[in-house]
């Protein structure tokens, strides 16, 4: 025989040898399935593991989804406004700049504030050191100015229609910041810019936690 009608023999008896190898088959039947499925649930069934679930999801699952939604914390309420300004501040004798924060209750019921404080601030937003810090929460607590304008009190009642102020210190802000608005993917992910402005408002009869990202 020729060497090139040898080779070509030689390719075709591989090539033939390579078609006819097929993998070993690794697919399991439907009926063998079918078959485990029903063997896991008859054991399910034998050893109660269907109460154990429901007896399981009642005791611990569901009370920590109620307790996670009674401690739930919206952005806002609507009628309850808060507005930034640029402000100045005395702490210690010394004045600051600050940020003026201004809460307008158009709820239209009677509202009642407290708990305010500032948190998870971003390297952006710049605290000076003489601001009082609470170093278990690593947050900084407002309070509301009097009627001689210092600032003393912890909570306030708000009329309909009625402002109450209360200030920041901070360093001075650009106008950037006051003009800013968080975006729809920053409100959904919880992602601040600057800052989360949190406080309890018992508006009407209704107590809401809210914390504002901003």
């Amino acid at each position: 025989m020729k060497p090139e009608l040898h080779h070509r023999a030689l390719a075709l008896e591989l090539r033939q040898e390579h078609n006819a190898w097929q993998p070993p088959c690794l697919c399991i039947k439907r009926s063998t399935v079918n078959a485990l499925l029903a063997s896991a649930w008859r054991w399910c069934r034998e050893n109660d593991i269907p109460n154990w679930i429901a007896m399981l999801i009642s005791v611990i699952v569901w009370p920590v989804i109620v307790i996670m939604w009674q401690r739930r914390r919206s952005n806002g309420y609507a009628g309850l406004e808060v507005h930034f300004s640029p402000g100045q501040i005395s702490i210690g004798g010394k004045e600051h700049s600050a940020i003026a924060i201004q809460f307008t209750n158009h709820t239209g019921a009677v509202t009642y504030i407290s708990n305010v404080r500032v948190r998870s601030l971003r390297k952006t937003f710049w605290v000076p050191p003489d601001a009082a810090r609470d170093i278990g929460r690593n947050s900084y607590h407002l309070k509301f100015a009097d009627e001689s304008g210092h600032f003393t009190r912890r909570e306030i009642t708000l009329q309909t229609n009625q402002s109450a102020h209360s200030s920041m210190p901070s360093r001075l802000m650009p106008l950037e910041f006051y003009e800013y608005s968080p975006s729809i993917p920053r409100r959904m992910l919880r992602w601040q810019k600057y800052l989360v402005l949190e406080y309890a408002a018992m508006i009407g009869s209704t107590r809401h936690l809210i914390a504002t990202l901003y």
